[in-house]
């Protein structure tokens, strides 16, 4: 009852406030101006991101308060504990966000970004949301001691990005946070995390209210203000419990495995601006939904093939909790592998035709050439 009244609740208020965004940003012209990067050409406010968070934070704040006060499902004051213990995870969602609210209005720098984003990891990890450990399937698990602070900012920094490298496309980085984190909220009530599964679902519900307005044709994108705060709400959640000690053999597993599109796409972009001699922020239109335009699809297609991958994703790691430790690891494995070969037949894919578009336009200006007067 709590995760249903969480999403009820984080699904109604951002229903209402979105639109209201959007009145706002039309008559202040707060617009996503187009660019030789972007796949969309008119005039769209980028404001989604404050609508999420407001739903988001009012779900989970006030759901385990009514129900303090109410049904006694959340009991003996554990309401206002639970508000106190969560602070440091709020006041880092809230950094986040703002910085990508400011970005959105006044491009702000990127170390100055980056900086930002250090310090709201940092504020989490020394409220004692940690990565304490990391398991490798049949290799055991080591504690990592003092190494969880900076390995646990690596993390929430790195999945805050990821979601925001892949944010390029129309209901693309909304659609694979709703499957995770309704995945996410699902593994927590299996686990008997209630409150853990009430952050889960407040999540779910806002961006289920946002995706109303966002799935293409979109009437309004969610901004960096809004893909950093999914990415770090995604990467801090099971910091909290009920996800990330889901099974004896894995700290991170499930959630990586959650999160194999975004944190693929940010490795791929990585290696490929270290390979070709650019800046890491160096943006370019070489991601996964680029290279699935470039090979024919229309945006439409991209998300269903997108949203199908994320649902394989989500049942391998809501059925990974059930299942024996022997076959989970196995089932995981394979998921990983079988995601790292689907990359690359893209990439071979969009290689090959790019290599023959080439081919041809070499083969037009050949014949254009040989037309000319005199040519002969």
């Amino acid at each position: 009852m709590p995760a249903l009244i969480a999403t009820v609740l984080a699904l109604g208020l951002a229903l209402l406030l979105i639109p209201v965004i959007l009145r706002l940003a039309h008559r202040y012209k707060w617009y996503d101006p187009p660019n030789n990067r972007k796949i969309h050409t008119g005039l769209i406010p980028r404001l989604g991101g404050p609508g999420m968070y407001l739903s988001f934070m009012v779900a989970a704040l006030l759901t385990p308060l009514l129900f303090d006060v109410g049904s006694g499902l959340v009991s003996g004051g554990r309401g206002v504990q639970y508000t106190l213990r969560f602070i440091p995870l709020f006041i880092g969602i809230t950094i986040v966000c703002a910085v990508g609210l400011i970005d959105d209005f006044h491009n702000l720098k990127a170390l100055l970004k980056f900086f930002l984003q250090i310090l709201a990891a940092v504020i989490v990890s020394s409220g004692g949301f940690l990565i304490r450990s990391l398991t490798l399937p049949y290799l055991g698990t080591v504690p990592l001691g003092f190494l969880a602070y900076p390995v646990t900012v690596l993390w929430l920094v790195g999945i805050s990005n990821a979601l925001n490298l892949i944010d390029g496309m129309d209901g693309l980085a909304g659609g694979i946070t709703a499957f995770a984190s309704l995945s996410m909220g699902i593994i927590s009530l299996l686990q008997g995390a209630v409150i853990t599964s009430v952050l889960c679902f407040a999540l779910f519900g806002s961006v289920a209210g946002f995706l109303v307005f966002n799935f293409p044709p979109a009437k309004i994108f969610m901004g960096d203000s809004g893909s950093l705060f999914l990415g770090f709400c995604l990467a801090g959640l099971p910091l909290v419990g009920g996800i990330s000690k889901v099974s004896a053999f894995g700290t991170l597993l499930v959630p990586v495995t959650l999160l194999t599109i975004p944190i693929l796409d940010m490795v791929t972009s990585v290696i490929r601006r270290v390979r070709n001699k650019v800046p890491i922020i160096h943006p370019d239109k070489e991601h996964i939904h680029h290279k699935l335009l470039d090979i024919g699809l229309n945006q439409r297609q991209i998300l269903w093939v997108m949203y199908g991958f994320s649902v394989y994703l989500s049942v391998v790691a809501v059925t990974s909790v059930i299942l024996p430790k022997e076959v989970n690891v196995y089932l995981i494995l394979v998921v990983w592998v079988g995601s790292l070969l689907s990359y690359g037949l893209l990439y071979f894919l969009n290689t090959k035709r790019r290599s023959a578009g080439a081919e041809s336009e070499e083969q037009q200006e050949d014949r254009s050439a040989g037309s000319l007067p005199g040519s002969g």
